[in-house]
C-alpha cells in the first residue's frame, strides 16, 4: 500500500480502544505494519476493516456479537449486529507467541493443559484474569466440532456474565440416501436458528427484517458461488494461486458473511485464480508436488507453506478451513432463506467434515485426493483435538488403499511452538517428502 492509505489505517487506530481491546489494537498495528510494503488486496483492506469496526461499534453503541471459527455471521450483519469471531483473537496471537503467556495462566487456575484442552480458545480464559480479552455484549457458540471449543465458550460465559446462546449440532446428513441421512435435520437445524433470531431480537429490542435478512442471505450465496469456482480452478495443474490463498475465502465467510465486503474479497480470489489459469501462471514457479492438508495450518509458524513452496517447490492446495464446501443455495423466500442458513451452518468449515460418523471425513479426503491431482497428504494432529486424532490414521489407510497416496500425519500443537517446534515440525516434513515422495 501507498504511503497515503498506510497513514490513513494508521489514523484510524489512534485513540484508546479500552483495555480489554488492546491486544486486538495491537494485532491490528502488527497487521498493519506487516503488509506496508505490499498492495492493498481486497483481503488486506477487508481484514484492517474487521479489526476497526470493533472499538467503532463500541463508540457508536452497537452491540458486539462474539461467535467461533466455524459460524457464518449473515445472520447477525442482517440484524446489525458487530460480528467478532472470538478466534482472530486467541489464534491471531500464536504466530507472535503472545498466547503462550495466557496459555500459562490457564495452567496456574486449573482449566484444562495442552493435552487435553484445544488452545485455539483457551487464550481466552488466561487473558480474561489479566484483563485483556475483548469482552462482547452477546456471545454465541455450538456444540462442534469439539466439546473444547463449547466448554471454553461455557467458562468464558461464566467467567464474564455474558448472555449466550448455543446451538447442538446434529449427527447425521440431509443430503444423502442410505444409514447416514435424516429427513428431521433441516427441520431441526432451522428452528433453532428461528430461536436464536427470537433470543438475539429480545436482547437487541429489534426486530429481524425480512427483506435484510433475505438481502444478506443472496449475498452469501453470491460468495459462495465465487468460492466455488475457486475451488474448481484450484483443480488446475499447476495450482494457479499459492498456499495462503484459500484461507482468504475462509476469513471472507467467516468475519464477513452476507456482506458486499465477502463479496468483492471472494470475487478477487476468483478473478485472479482465473487470470492466472487463463495465462498459464502458477502460483508456486515450478510446481513439483501437490500436498493435501487436511486440518488447520500450524499458526505459530506463519512462514511454514512459504518454506514448503520455496524449498520443494510444494503447493499446500487448500487446508481444512480454506476448503470452503458450502454450495449456493434458492434464497426466494422466507423459508428458502432458513434453509440455505441451516446448509451453510452443516456445511461451514470444519463442521461438514469433523461431526458426525468417521465416513464423512474420510469420503472428503479421498475425494479431495483425487479431484486436486494430490501427491502427498500431510497432516498435522493435536491431542486435544480428539475427533480429528482418532481420525486420523484410519482416514490414512483409506487414502493410501484407494489412491496410492503417501501420508504423513504428525503430533503438535498448532497454536503452542513449546509442544513441537518449527525446525522438529519441518525436519519431519523435509524427511517424508525426500525420502517418500520424491
Amino acid at each position: 500500500m501507498d504511503d497515503e492509505i498506510y497513514l490513513k489505517y494508521k489514523n484510524l487506530s489512534r485513540g484508546n480502544w479500552g483495555k480489554d481491546l488492546s491486544m486486538l489494537k495491537m494485532m491490528y498495528i502488527g497487521l498493519l505494519n506487516q503488509r506496508k510494503g505490499d498492495e492493498l488486496t481486497p483481503i488486506t483492506e477487508m481484514l484492517l476493516n474487521y479489526f476497526l469496526a470493533i472499538p467503532k461499534a463500541r463508540k457508536e453503541g452497537k452491540k458486539i456479537m462474539m461467535h467461533p471459527f466455524n459460524y457464518g455471521p449473515e445472520i447477525f450483519y442482517a440484524m446489525d449486529l458487530v460480528p467478532l469471531m472470538q478466534e482472530t483473537y486467541s489464534v491471531g496471537l500464536a504466530p507472535l507467541r503472545l498466547n503462550e503467556p495466557f496459555l500459562d495462566l490457564a495452567n496456574k487456575i486449573g482449566y484444562g493443559d495442552n493435552p487435553t484442552v484445544c488452545n485455539a480458545q483457551r487464550p481466552l480464559i488466561g487473558s480474561y484474569m489479566q484483563g485483556v480479552a475483548p469482552i462482547p455484549d452477546l456471545l454465541f457458540f455450538l456444540s462442534t466440532p469439539c466439546n473444547s471449543l463449547a466448554m471454553t465458550y461455557q467458562v468464558f460465559e461464566q467467567l464474564a456474565s455474558i448472555p449466550s446462546f448455543n446451538i447442538d449440532i446434529p449427527y447425521w446428513t440431509y443430503d444423502k440416501a442410505g444409514e447416514f441421512n435424516d429427513d428431521k435435520v433441516i427441520d431441526y437445524m432451522i428452528n433453532q436458528s428461528k430461536e436464536l433470531i427470537s433470543w438475539l431480537e429480545q436482547k437487541t429490542n429489534q426486530k429481524l427484517k425480512f427483506e435484510k435478512f433475505q438481502e444478506t442471505m443472496v449475498k452469501v450465496n453470491q460468495a459462495r458461488q465465487y468460492i466455488l469456482e475457486f475451488n474448481e480452478l484450484l483443480k488446475t495443474v499447476p495450482c494457479p494461486v499459492n498456499s495462503q490463498a484459500g484461507m482468504g475465502n475462509f476469513l471472507s465467510m467467516v468475519g464477513y458473511g452476507g456482506t458486499d465486503d465477502a463479496v468483492k474479497s471472494t470475487k478477487w480470489l476468483r478473478d485472479s485464480a482465473a487470470k492466472n489459469v487463463k495465462n498459464g501462471i502458477a502460483g508456486v514457479p515450478d510446481e513439483k508436488i501437490r500436498i493435501a492438508w487436511p486440518y488447520t495450518h500450524i499458526f505459530f509458524d506463519g512462514d511454514l507453506l512459504t518454506w514448503l513452496e520455496e524449498t520443494f517447490q510444494a503447493v499446500v492446495i487448500m487446508d481444512l478451513l480454506g476448503f470452503y464446501q458450502v454450495l449456493p443455495h434458492d434464497v426466494s423466500t422466507p423459508e428458502k432463506c432458513f434453509e440455505s442458513l441451516a446448509k451453510g451452518t452443516l456445511d461451514f468449515s470444519m463442521i461438514g467434515t469433523c461431526r458426525g460418523p468417521i465416513e464423512y471425513y474420510i469420503e472428503f479426503l479421498i475425494n479431495y485426493v483425487k479431484d486436486y491431482k494430490i501427491d502427498c497428504v500431510i497432516m498435522p494432529m493435536q491431542f486435544a483435538c480428539k475427533h480429528a486424532y482418532l481420525m486420523a490414521r484410519v482416514s490414512s489407510e483409506a487414502v493410501r488403499e484407494e489412491t496410492g497416496v503417501p501420508v504423513y500425519i504428525f503430533g503438535c500443537d498448532p497454536y503452542d511452538s513449546r509442544e513441537v517446534t518449527s525446525e522438529a515440525i519441518r525436519g519431519g516434513i523435509s524427511d517424508f517428502i525426500t525420502q517418500v515422495v520424491l
